[in-house]
């Protein structure tokens, strides 16, 4: 999605469409083992039917990890960036819904503001995840570095 750009073109409200991904158990399982997080939330579907949560909540089914949510942020954000505007400097992220298997996901970024200071020049973005019904069920602020 790289798209040659300088500080200066760069408007606030300027948005763009991320990685758009359907979640399925296999990439939920391989997460699980790339990322040693092997809790029942992500694999063990009569755990998830039978356990009521705090303040009595409950899932339907097996949930993806956020932090795999968190990777397909930081995607969006890199490919844009990468190799020659500028770097990812950071993602403060709020994991609204969860997300199951068989849910597709998209993602969103929109340049909220832009600052100079006498080391860098930065845009400070809204990075929001949606499902396929249109809810939200991630959102984050996102820090780039623009480096021309």
């Amino acid at each position: 999605m790289t798209v040659d750009f300088t500080y200066d073109d760069l408007e606030v409200g300027y948005g763009f469409d991320g990685p758009e991904v359907v979640i399925t158990r296999e990439m939920i399982a391989e997460f699980a083992a790339a990322s040693f997080d092997h809790n029942p939330l992500h694999w063990d579907d009569k755990y998830m039917t039978e356990t009521e949560f705090a303040g009595g909540k409950s899932f339907d089914d097996v949930i993806a990890h956020g932090l795999m949510t968190y990777a397909f942020m930081t995607r969006a954000m890199t490919d844009w960036l990468w190799p020659d505007n500028g770097e990812h400097r950071r993602l403060e992220t709020r994991f609204r819904q969860p997300i199951y298997p068989g849910d597709t996901i998209r993602i969103r970024v929109e340049v909220a503001s832009k600052r100079e200071t006498r080391a860098a020049k930065w845009a400070v973005c809204q990075v929001t995840v949606t499902n396929q019904n249109g809810d939200m069920v991630a959102t984050g602020d996102a820090l780039a570095e623009i480096l021309n």
